[in-house]
């Protein structure tokens, strides 16, 4: 619970006032209520929220876009950095600080104040922006970019949870659409932005970009977290607050975050996964999360989220959708791009442009039927969520028997928006039904919660996709590569995976005779990424079966 405190007396009653009957999914009670919050209990005006929701819209699509634009341009990045280390790291360092401080910002929050918090993670941001950007090398963006995403996870943790605080249960369905665009827009477009900068030997800037970015949210957040800081009264002394911090989940939180990533990404890249080092960070990070569970259930006495929750059928449904969700958009808008640029040989440029069709139908989606439709009748939002998976299901697995064929391609992007069409649907539909799972004052911590599982998703979902399309690469290309004389003198299973996608072009390059083969190759390898799409999101669509009735 925040140990701030506001109009608490009309915020109970507008909590409490949830009855059994039920008038187009709402009670009587239920519409008393949410008009109770919209009118009475928030303190900021409608012109206030929007600028703030705006402002945060452009947070989160910032810090999505910085999530996967190295991604765009690793290939370029290898003559100037050089591999000492694996360009998996260029994103799973960013999201190893983003994910580890979702969480403790809400608790930072309730110590200092949004409004400093807020802050402290845009200058966070904005400077060690500014350092990535001008690295020397790939181990040395990869450093600074860990302390980027710190700066991320806190900006985007503030603005999911005053958002989510701030608003009824009705007029909340467009405000979750619309930063469920936000960050679909920035994953998905980063490899347009990025492609386009990386032909143009201009690839820092997609990493630069992000602090001019940032002076929105700066100017357009502000007003409304001074007004609400002025409204919530402090419960505790500022000692006090300090003292209840929940360092040790804190703490946990982050070893279970750094130990689960770092193995995965050494895992078939740097060392193989029965090593000593990819066992020993992968058990004890998995140690560390059971201990964070156990520890938040039964041990702190401020936890970081409310254990409750673990009971929550809805809202443990709604959770794990996000997971795979996120596993399956992340991955499949990085590595369809580079299906573009390694097996069609198109520019990085024109392989961003390629996409767009997939995140334009979910962004289209998410906002045009998701957000309006629950905003008129929020019961709605089940039958959305399994609409969306079955048609992401479908045409993720359709998309595997596409052929390396200039005839195909019109088929391919077609097949590619009617995939983003389905997580459109689902994926906003499902974050709403996490937040409206929870006690109206818990709203704002849902959605910091759901937005911390769909990072965490982003993350296990790049490093699962990668590791299945390196293991393929090799097993596709070694055979071919020992019946040429140039090419036997390359060791595949210890080269990056940057060098492995573009050792098809300089297969090509000196055996051109072979391209068909090696371009079938290249596309078996990367069908495997697409085809793990499938028991993701099917498994995301059994469990939302499992939903209870929506405002029961």
């Amino acid at each position: 619970m925040s140990v701030y405190s506001g109009n608490s007396a009309l915020a109970t009653e507008a909590a409490n006032m949830q009855q059994d009957v039920k008038e187009d999914g709402f009670s009587h009670n239920e519409k008393h209520a949410a008009s109770i919050t919209e009118e009475e209990v928030i303190p900021l005006s409608t012109p206030l929220l929007i600028l703030f929701y705006i402002g945060a819209a452009v947070a989160i699509f910032t810090a999505s876009l910085q999530a996967t634009v190295p991604e765009s341009f690793f290939i370029q990045a290898v003559g100037p950095w050089g591999v000492d280390v694996s360009s998996l790291w260029m994103s799973a360092a960013y999201l190893i600080g983003y994910v580890a401080f979702i969480l403790p910002a809400m608790r930072i929050s309730d110590v200092f104040g949004r409004l400093a918090t807020f802050w402290f993670g845009i200058v966070l941001f904005v400077i060690f922006t500014g350092l990535s950007g001008n690295a020397g090398s790939a181990y040395t963006f990869a450093v600074l970019r860990a302390f980027q995403g710190v700066g991320a996870g806190i900006m985007t943790s503030v603005s999911v949870t005053v958002v989510g605080t701030h608003t009824s249960e009705r007029s909340r369905a467009l405000y979750v659409s619309g930063l469920a665009a936000a960050q679909l827009f920035g994953i998905g477009a980063a490899h347009i932005i990025g492609g386009k900068l990386a032909i143009d030997d201009k690839f820092r800037w997609g990493i630069y970009m992000a602090a001019p970015l940032t002076a929105v949210p700066a100017i357009l957040c502000t007003p409304a977290l001074v007004v609400e800081k002025k409204w919530l009264r402090p419960t505790e002394s500022f000692i006090r607050r300090v003292l209840h911090f929940d360092y040790i989940g804190s703490l946990l939180l982050l070893g279970a975050s750094i130990m689960l990533t770092s193995g995965t990404t050494f895992g078939g890249n740097e060392h193989a996964w029965d090593s000593a080092t990819v066992l020993c960070l992968l058990i004890f990070g998995t140690v560390s999360t059971v201990l964070f569970m156990v520890w938040e259930t039964y041990g702190a006495k401020h936890p970081i989220f409310n254990s409750r929750w673990l009971k929550e059928r809805n809202l443990q449904i709604s959770m794990i959708g996000v997971l795979f969700i996120s596993m399956a958009f992340f991955a499949n808008a990085v590595y369809v791009p580079i299906m573009y640029i390694t097996v069609r040989t198109q520019t990085t440029d024109i392989a961003g442009r390629m996409t767009a069709p997939y995140w334009g139908t979910s962004i289209c989606a998410a906002i045009l039927i998701v957000g309006l439709t629950l905003r008129w009748k929020p019961t709605l939002a089940r039958p959305m969520v399994w609409i969306g998976l079955i048609i992401a299901t479908v045409f993720s697995g359709v998309y595997y028997t596409i052929e390396v064929e200039p005839s195909t391609l019109t088929k391919e992007r077609a097949f590619y928006a009617l995939a983003g069409l389905g997580i459109g649907l689902a994926y906003p539909s499902i974050i709403y039904l996490a937040q409206v799972s929870v006690p109206r004052d818990e709203s704002g911590a849902a959605a910091a919660v759901a937005h911390f599982l769909s990072i965490v998703g982003g993350m296990l979902g790049m490093i699962l996709y990668q590791a299945c399309l390196k293991s393929r690469l090799i097993h596709n290309l070694v055979p071919i590569f020992k019946e040429s004389t140039f090419l036997s003198t390359f060791n595949l299973h210890t080269m990056d995976i940057a060098g492995l996608e573009m050792s098809g072009g300089t297969m090509l390059h000196y055996e051109p005779e072979r391209a068909v083969i090696i371009g079938e190759k290249m596309m078996d390898s990367l069908r495997t990424t697409y085809i793990l799409s499938v028991p993701l999101l099917g498994t995301a669509l059994i469990l939302s079966l499992l939903y209870k009735r929506h405002f029961d």
